[in-house]
């Protein structure tokens, strides 16, 4: 079975992640392969037509390789997984955890977790929401958290591998009905788990089998099986937003502490993720404009069919699952801010907190989420007001916000009103990449200057 579907899998890893109109590519070294710049907002294109020039010396091969994810398709806030189909989805989590060498930590071959990837989608049922297309968007959010704020550098391997499995497996085989609806049936669940976070220690139950399953810690000393297993655990846990507010209320206090660095205990790292991936987890409205409508048609027609099921049971029904008296725009509006908003502005105060006690984090990538948080809150107000958003608005939005950023002077960057890292950033990165390379190639490829 599990070599079956390692090759069915194989011919898809293959392939580029999201590249489109370009001819197939050629089995190249690294240094030959097309070169991708993006912001995390508004993609672009760098073209190397001359990398073949660095044949003899590979730049790459001496290229801290986080730093060189962070140039790489899959490291972006654009990415819109459901304009993909189910096998690229699959791919581009295959690629993730090359990326981040998962298969290395566990002390396995490359290929070796092929199929715990496809068990993985093969676990997710088909909801409206919570289905495969929930999991590969987490996972490619939080992979760009831990890549664009540079948090990735500050984890131990197993740390960093454990993060991204952890969001890989935080909604398997959700049965698209809420911990709410759980305990009001009192369903298996429910009664398995004494009515605590019934979904999440399910979720992790599964995670179990599937470790098991395919023998994920076999090759680990116990201690790391040990601490992987714990950051994966609390990771999942923290999604139940029953543990909200005890959560924020232990952010709080901890930002109170002057001494507390987040990334130096095992505690500090825990609460980091933890919030990384809350945020992953309700990142669709800090997606553009174009993406985040779409992620909520799915959440409401998931909650909708929740509170079909309530009013069929003669239960009262919560106002956001009320498809007669619920307006989406509205309670979306109300969402963003008292929950999502609030909660991103606590994962920033904790990355401004790392990048003052730490030079190599970066707090610019969540700050800019805050800005389309805004953005898209601001959509959502019009359409209260009975006015109409065209669904691609964000677009021109997104021209303005690169130009703009673009025209912000360097000493300007933190201070901006629209932080972030398109513009002067992206060109600063862009320059001492090419300066990396320029030191490791007596015959560097010119390349052309970044779209404006």
């Amino acid at each position: 079975m599990g070599n079956a579907v390692a090759a069915k899998v194989a011919p898809w890893v293959r392939k580029e992640d999201t590249l489109t109109n370009l001819p197939p590519p050629r089995p190249v070294r690294p240094s030959q392969a097309p070169l991708r710049r993006l912001s995390f907002y508004a993609a672009k294109l760098i073209t190397e037509d001359s990398m073949t020039q660095l044949d003899k010396d590979d730049p790459m091969a001496h290229l801290d390789w986080h730093a060189f994810l962070v140039h790489t398709d899959l490291c972006t806030m654009n990415y819109d997984c459901l304009g993909v189909d189910d096998d690229t989805r699959l791919r581009h989590l295959v690629r993730m955890v090359e990326n981040l060498k998962v298969a290395s930590v566990l002390n396995k071959a490359p290929g070796a977790l092929l199929p715990f990837v496809y068990d993985i989608k093969q676990c997710m049922r088909a909801n409206p929401y919570h289905g495969f297309s929930h999991i590969t968007d987490v996972t490619q959010y939080m992979y760009t958290l831990l890549l664009a704020t540079h948090v990735a550098d500050a984890l131990s391997p197993v740390e960093r591998a454990a993060a991204l499995v952890a969001a890989m497996c935080h909604d398997l085989d959700h049965p698209g009905l809420s911990n709410t609806f759980q305990n009001n049936e009192n369903s298996e669940l429910s009664q398995r788990y004494d009515r605590q976070s019934p979904l999440e220690n399910h979720h992790l139950a599964v995670f179990e089998k599937l470790a098991e399953k395919h023998r994920l810690f076999d090759g680990m000393d116990v201690k790391d099986a040990a601490r992987f297993w714990e950051v994966v655990r609390g990771m999942v846990l923290a999604t139940d937003m029953a543990r909200h507010g005890a959560l924020m209320e232990r952010i709080k206090q901890k930002l109170a502490e002057p001494a507390w660095h987040p990334l130096q205990t095992p505690e500090g790292i825990d609460l980091v993720l933890q919030i990384a991936l809350k945020c992953a987890d309700i990142s669709n409205q800090a997606r553009p404009w174009r993406v985040a409508r779409k992620w909520n048609d799915a959440v409401y027609a998931e909650f909708y069919h929740e509170g079909d099921l309530d009013r069929e049971r003669g239960r009262p029904v919560a106002p956001l699952l009320d498809r007669d008296k619920n307006v989406i725009s509205r309670s979306t509006c109300g969402f963003i801010q008292f929950v999502v908003a609030p909660l991103y502005e606590s994962y920033v105060a904790i990355m401004r907190r790392c990048a003052v006690l730490d030079a190599e984090v970066d707090c610019r990538a969540v700050e800019e989420c805050l800005v389309f948080l805004r953005k898209n809150k601001e959509k959502y107000e019009r359409q209260v007001k009975g006015e109409a958003v065209d669904p691609d608005e964000a677009e021109a939005e997104l021209t303005i916000f690169s130009e703009a950023s673009l025209r912000t002077a360097m000493e300007q960057r933190r201070s901006t009103l629209l932080p972030g890292v398109n513009g002067a950033y992206q060109q600063d990165a862009r320059a001492r990449l090419l300066d990396k390379i320029k030191q490791h190639s007596s015959a560097p490829a010119e390349v052309p200057a970044a779209p404006g």
